[in-house]
């Protein structure tokens, strides 16, 4: 099987050392770029299977760079990693034609196989799919961002409770009052136990 080139863009050196090496250098080639101006010209002048790419980058962000990006090579599958994954965030990314965006707390277990998909060449995804929010919750709940990651589950649980699985929205609900509370918002987690009970 042909080694698989990657991009890895990220500043911090301890985050690709470890993606380096969990990859393992016998299925892929990994091409290091700390900015996204390094990362510009390398993805200028030489040929990519996938690109990963951080958001928070020094100068230019993540935005700019994979805009850049896709007006180059648009056929380059381009992954997302960010420590804060909202909403926002995932919507523009995958608008602007990124194959996905997971936060870099689900790393292993999101990313590889995302790499692996775009790599197959599967279909990504796109900004008009629904937002996994049981997803953003535990990454948010793995940052220790106990309110925020609260309210995306309260945001599954009314999904669920629309679709008719009220077992499941309560579920969400009970986990979404621990983590308001977690968070210290017992006004919050309030207004949820009120909403279980209409």
């Amino acid at each position: 099987m042909a080694v698989k080139k990657i991009l890895l863009v990220d500043d911090k050196a301890l985050l690709r050392d470890a993606l380096i090496e969990y990859l393992g250098s016998e299925e892929y080639e990994i091409i290091e770029a700390e900015d996204g101006e390094k990362a510009i010209s390398l993805f200028k002048n030489n040929d990519y299977d996938v690109v990963i790419l951080d958001h928070n980058l020094p100068g230019m962000d993540g935005y700019k760079t994979l805009k850049l990006m896709k007006q180059t090579k648009p056929e380059i599958p381009v992954i997302g990693l960010t420590g804060e994954l909202t909403i926002e965030v995932r919507e523009k990314y995958l608008s602007m034609g990124a194959y996905d965006i997971h936060a870099k707390s689900a790393i292993y277990e999101k990313l590889i196989p995302t790499l692996n998909a775009a790599l197959k060449g599967e279909k990504h995804k796109t900004a008009t799919e629904k937002p996994d929010y049981v997803e953003l919750a535990d990454a948010l709940k793995n940052e220790g961002r106990w309110e925020e990651s609260a309210l995306y589950l309260k945001e599954a649980g009314i999904e669920q409770k629309a679709l008719g699985n009220p077992e499941k929205a309560n579920e969400l609900f009970e986990e979404a009052i621990h983590r308001y509370i977690r968070a210290g918002r017992r006004s919050k987690a309030a207004e949820i136990e009120k909403m279980m009970n209409e």
